[in-house]
């Protein structure tokens, strides 16, 4: 007979979409920034401030007290160090990546995942009948809050993703889908006579400019719309490919790397940056699995290992004979070309 210890957590897991309501619903009646700006708030206090009756808030609070997200001391209701992570506008921040990958936009996509698991179909294209970046290109709303989710996830891995890179003086650097450019901010900053190019679509770089503008670095950054499936910037010694692959499919990949080795111009390089799977299940890779089903749901894509990315570029025209990797944390940079 199954234990009741092993049910309790079996409905647990179940539960866990209930959690990442709970999560939204207290990021949009910020919760989390009242406990920030007045900790050991009182559950009245903290019920006036949010306009919801105490009732009804405490039993939400006691869900985030089971996530470990906040915490009931004798002088009040406190963040925990979790907590904090979604206050937004903190160093670290996820209460962007939080609202957006917990809205109803994205869920209803959830609810096609059996279908993706038979078809490789995304669940967002069968919701709403047409990709992802296409819906966000039409919804200003929407794409506002996907680049502020896209912007936490950059900024908290910029400065790890840009060690992993040596920039000379006077490059040209190119990120390829690279948003709103907090990435390369980051990376030009560690190299004062390099300049760089955002490159991106038109929904992917709407902030870019003013992203460049707060860094500084006008004179020395420019942002391009355009289609990397089609064209890139010509004029690069470096380009970049940061957390970008894994939202497209294997045949969109191919299209993309293809591009990149019929147009970079010779001499230049190619680095590709990312959180790759490892070859064999381990648990210390469970975001990376969040994530993959994630990328299937959301926009038909996927994480892969290494092996999976060295195929595609062999598949590319690449020599990955001259693979050169390096990692750093989660985080790994692949170099094809050559080496400054």
């Amino acid at each position: 007979m199954t234990s009741l210890q092993d049910r309790d957590t079996v409905i647990r897991l179940i539960g866990g979409y209930m959690v990442s309501d709970a999560i939204r619903a207290a990021v949009h009646l910020a919760v989390f920034t009242h406990l920030d700006t007045t900790p050991g708030m009182r559950l009245e206090e903290l019920a006036a401030r949010t306009r919801a009756p105490a009732d009804h808030l405490d039993r939400v609070l006691n869900l985030l007290r089971y996530a470990g997200l906040i915490e009931q001391r004798e002088s009040g209701l406190h963040n925990t160090r979790l907590g904090t992570v979604l206050v937004p506008g903190k160093p670290g921040s996820l209460a962007a990546f939080a609202e957006n990958f917990t809205s109803p936009l994205f869920q209803r996509a959830w609810d096609h995942l059996e279908t993706s698991t038979l078809t490789g179909e995304a669940g967002f294209d069968r919701e709403y009948h047409q990709p992802v970046y296409d819906y966000l290109s039409q919804d200003t709303g929407a794409n506002t809050l996907f680049n502020q989710a896209m912007q936490e996830e950059a900024t908290a891995t910029a400065e790890s993703a840009a060690a992993l890179i040596s920039i000379g003086e006077d490059e040209t650097v190119v990120d390829i889908g690279g948003g709103d450019g907090t990435f390369l901010t980051t990376v030009l900053q560690t190299a004062p006579t390099a300049t760089g190019i955002v490159f991106d679509s038109p929904a992917g770089i709407a902030a870019a400019e003013n992203v460049i503008a707060r860094a500084g670095l006008t004179e020395r950054c420019a942002s391009i719309a355009g289609d990397f499936f089609a064209a890139i910037p010509p004029d690069g010694t470096t380009y970049i490919i940061k957390s970008v692959l894994q939202d497209w499919d294997d045949e969109h990949a191919l299209a993309l790397l293809s591009t990149c080795k019929e147009q970079i111009p010779d001499g230049a390089r190619l680095i590709i940056i990312g959180n790759f799977l490892p070859d064999v299940y381990t648990d210390e890779a469970a975001v990376g699995y969040l994530t993959d089903v994630c990328m299937l749901v959301i926009s038909g894509g996927r994480e892969r290992t290494l092996a999976d990315l060295t195929a595609l570029l062999d598949r590319a025209g690449f020599n990955t004979a001259e693979l050169r990797h390096q990692r750093l944390g989660p985080l790994t940079a692949v170099e094809l070309g050559p080496r400054r």
